[in-house]
């Protein structure tokens, strides 16, 4: 689908460093976890949950999330196959966290309602835009979403695709391209209200 295809553009030639980026976020806990684990705690914590991680990258969050909720089962969605073989790698001894390559936007009508919560860190803001990717969390979520991205308080996204001419490996890439954009806070909140969004905090 389109939206693959665009997002996979950032992720040619510079897999393996990202990896290796990402993995000291199992050494350090990031202040966006500590966050997320202090907001989701009440919700998850000693309860025997399915709890959906989009756009898991290799699992860091799981890691921490399974903590608070050894009984849950967790599954970790990601489109970069790189990632999910190296989330595989660092978690083939828990049962209760399994990890699938694929698009966030078409897991709605394979697990529909099936999620009791969903997580999506650092995410959307990377995306062209966001409306398909949360709508698709909305449709295979029951009760709790937790979202990070970058908003702003007035009536305006801003949209920024940003090109780099080399990779963050330092090798020279001419095609890699993303987006880096902050979302309308009052658009975002009348979009997920508008698909049925009870509470947004």
């Amino acid at each position: 689908s389109n939206h693959m295809a665009v997002r996979r553009i950032y992720h040619q030639g510079d897999d393996q460093f990202a990896v290796a980026s990402m993995k000291k976020y199992f050494e350090k806990k990031q202040e966006m976890d500590k966050l997320l684990d202090k907001l989701i705690s009440p919700y998850i914590t000693n309860k025997k949950l399915k709890i959906l991680n989009a756009g898991c990258g290799i699992g860091h969050s799981l890691y921490f999330l399974n903590k608070l909720s050894p009984e849950s089962v967790f599954l970790g969605v990601d489109q970069t196959s790189v990632y999910i073989k190296e989330a595989k790698r660092l978690f083939g001894q828990m049962s209760n966290v399994s990890f699938v390559v694929g698009d966030v936007e078409d897991l709605s009508a394979k697990y529909p309602k099936t999620f009791d919560v969903a997580i999506s860190r650092a995410v959307i803001s990377w995306l062209p835009y966001y409306e398909d990717f949360v709508k698709a969390l909305m449709d295979t979520t029951k009760k709790h979403i937790f979202i990070s991205s970058l908003f702003y308080d007035g009536d305006i996204d801003f949209i920024t695709k940003v090109k780099s001419f080399k990779g963050a490996s330092g090798k020279e890439d001419l095609s890699i391209e993303r987006y880096s954009n902050v979302y309308s806070l009052p658009h975002f909140t009348s979009f997920v209200m508008g698909f049925g969004a009870k509470n947004i905090q």
